[in-house]
This record gives structure tokens, C-alpha cells and sequence, in this order.
């Protein structure tokens, strides 16, 4: 947009080592318009009297701490920050709603149902998504829902099971927390890191129950995973109160 309005964009500093947006955002905004994207670089230092004159960028190591002596001055009048997302949880919180530490947003079943009866949660105000049309979809999901217990007849309204639903591996979180019927459930989560080859494992007690095909992953790529009614059974069977969505890279030989 900068482009088009006639700014010329200096560049994109990135922290971290891959880009954090969807490629299809770094094709279409930065490398069609020529804008270089630097990664592991960030701004150390900002410039300028009464207004924006220059930034000083560095470099930053595994942990993400600036290397002295990579500093470099650049300068501009324009700095746009951006500084990550996390849900709109102010309603939730008034509302007494328990919210997942990870997502920063409600926790929910597979209706999107929080822990306080007949509160739905969805789109960006339970967990943050890639693209507009996943928040649609998860709103229709969330309305009929809704609409099904203020009517009374929703499934569910006696729960068939209580398990819950948490990551591991390089999963950095799972949606839904929890699962109260025995249903087919789709389970949403994202990856901490960028990854080649990993396989999603579904797990109870220990026991693997479920596994996917082995692909790359990426953390600005909302994922999903179905999770079959007979696999929840398998981990009621066992006696099992948590379910694992366990993301594991492979490594090569």
C-alpha cells in the first residue's frame, strides 16, 4: 500500500529467521513491488528531533539479541511496527470465560462452546487466524451452535466425555481445549517454528492413536486435523483424560 500511495520502501526487518507471513503475502507485497525483506534483523535504535529522521537496525543472534557491530543506520521518516496479534479477550474475561494460556483466547469444545453454558467463542476473539475465510467458517460454526442451545436442541447439552486437548512438540497450541462428545472433531493449531518434514500424532496415555502424513509446516499457516469420533473412543477406552496433538519433526538419516 506504502508502494502504491508513491513512498518508496526502504525494507522489511524481520526478527526472526523466516518470514512470519504467509508466502503468498511476501510474493505479493514484497517481491513483486522489489522490497527486500532482511531476516534476523531488528530495530535497535530511533532517530531523529521532532520527527523520524533515521532507525538503526542490527542484527540479532539464535536468541534473538542484537550482534554488536552489525549495526547500520537507515535513514527514513517512516517506521510502521509490527508487534503481533493476540485475541480480543475483554468480553470473555467479563463474562468469567477461562482463557487458554497459549492462545490468549477462550477455552472451547468442539461446538466453540467456552465453560460458561450458552457463551460461543470464534474468529479473531478465540485464537488468531490467517486468512478471512476460516473466521466465517468458524462463525457459522459458532451460530448454529448458538442458536441450537437457545433452542434446545443442540447435541451435547449433556456432555458424552471431558477430555482435554493440548500440543506438543513443535505444536504451540491446540483448538479446541476440550472435547465433550463423542463426534467427529476438527483440530486447529499452529507450529512454533518452521519444519521440512514433520507427521501430527494424536496420543492418549501414552499410546498413539492416530497419525498423519509426513509435510512441512509452517507458524503463519492456521492447520487443521481431524480427529475421528472412533479416536476419541479409543481414548476414553483407555481411561484417558487428555488428548495430544503432538506435532514431530523427522529427522533425516
Amino acid at each position: 500500500r506504502c508502494t502504491l500511495e508513491g513512498i518508496s520502501v526502504e525494507g522489511v526487518y524481520e526478527l526472526m529467521p523466516y518470514a512470519n507471513g504467509l508466502r503468498r503475502n511476501v510474493k505479493n507485497c514484497l517481491d513483486d513491488f522489489g522490497v527486500p525483506l532482511h531476516l534476523s534483523t531488528t530495530v535497535t535504535r530511533v532517530i531523529g528531533h521532532d520527527r523520524l529522521e533515521a532507525v538503526e537496525v542490527s542484527q540479532v543472534d539464535e536468541r534473538l539479541a542484537p550482534i554488536q557491530g552489525t549495526e547500520r543506520i537507515i535513514p527514513c521518516d517512516t517506521l510502521l511496527l509490527s508487534v503481533g496479534l493476540i485475541p480480543e479477550n475483554e468480553l470473555s474475561v467479563a463474562a468469567g470465560v477461562e482463557l487458554d494460556p497459549r492462545t490468549r483466547g477462550a477455552v472451547v469444545d468442539q461446538s466453540l462452546q467456552t465453560g460458561v453454558p450458552g457463551i460461543f467463542a470464534c474468529g479473531n476473539v478465540l485464537h488468531v487466524h490467517d486468512l478471512a475465510d476460516n473466521v466465517t467458517t468458524e462463525s457459522e460454526r459458532a451460530g448454529a451452535a448458538a442458536a441450537a442451545y437457545a433452542l434446545g436442541t443442540g447435541a451435547g447439552a449433556v456432555p458424552d466425555c471431558e477430555l482435554t486437548v493440548s500440543p506438543a512438540g513443535i505444536a504451540g497450541y491446540a483448538l479446541p481445549g476440550r472435547i465433550t462428545a463423542v463426534a467427529l472433531t476438527k483440530l486447529n493449531f499452529r507450529v512454533r517454528r518452521p519444519v521440512d518434514a514433520a507427521r501430527v500424532r494424536i496420543l492418549a496415555g501414552g499410546v498413539e492413536l492416530f497419525a498423519g502424513k509426513v509435510r512441512p509446516f509452517k507458524p503463519s499457516v492456521m492447520e487443521s486435523f481431524p480427529l475421528p469420533a472412533k479416536v476419541i473412543k479409543q481414548a476414553l477406552d483407555l481411561g484417558a483424560s487428555k488428548i495430544v496433538l503432538s506435532v514431530d519433526p523427522i529427522e533425516e538419516a
